[in-house]
């Protein structure tokens, strides 16, 4: 029987919105998922919705002008985001009600969009990973990568597993600060925003 991975799907913001004078809330952080999808259904989403491309479009031009204050809000403000360890009833570490036996690793602040292309095909095609899906990350400088942890390990173990394999591997070179492996987030609920890129690599 074919092993269906799901996660949850949330719609923005990830964080609250406040008003910049007041500092009052004007939207709160969706803590509820919209519902439930399949790995594939993730995939048509990053490679194929139009409103989501547009968004994706309004945020990456945001990065590559420098504007990262822009960038960060109109990442946080607008893009739904996935978790993609599996399905929760609410976005918080002791709601999980199905893991994925997936993890996120995330490579950051690359130094342009080809070297971010090349490292996402680098990723998927690595026998010892073998991502279940990869794609560029929002700023376009980035990859994200969907990654399978061995059987009878925790996703915390899974998380380390991944994160110190890819660093090893992929990013070891990197000594400039926030560049390489973002090792912020070792959490089950961990998010993951989706963007726009139709050069996605799912496995089948």
């Amino acid at each position: 029987m074919k092993n269906i991975i799901k996660m949850s799907l949330f719609m923005p913001p990830i964080s609250p919105i406040k008003d910049k004078t007041t500092g009052r809330t004007l939207k709160s952080a969706t803590m509820t998922p919209l519902r439930t999808v399949e790995l594939g259904e993730v995939y048509k989403l990053i490679t194929s919705n139009e409103k989501l491309a547009a968004l994706t479009l309004e945020v990456r031009n945001a990065s590559l002008q420098g504007d990262i204050e822009t960038y960060r809000r109109l990442k946080q403000q607008t893009l739904p985001y996935v978790t993609p360890c599996g399905v929760f009833t609410r976005r918080r570490s002791d709601c999980l009600a199905e893991s994925s036996g997936l993890v996120v690793v995330d490579i950051d602040h690359l130094d342009s969009s080809k070297e971010a292309e090349i490292l996402r095909q680098e990723l998927f095609d690595d026998p010892y990973l073998s991502p279940a899906l990869a794609f560029i990350s929002p700023s376009g400088l980035g990859v994200k990568a969907f990654i399978p942890y061995p059987s009878g390990q925790s996703t915390s173990e899974g998380f380390r597993w991944a994160m110190n394999y890819v660093h090893c591997m992929y990013d070891a070179d990197h000594q400039q600060p926030g560049k390489g492996v973002d090792t912020s987030g070792k959490d089950p609920v961990r998010s993951c925003f989706l963007c726009h890129d139709p050069g996605a690599r799912l496995r089948e």
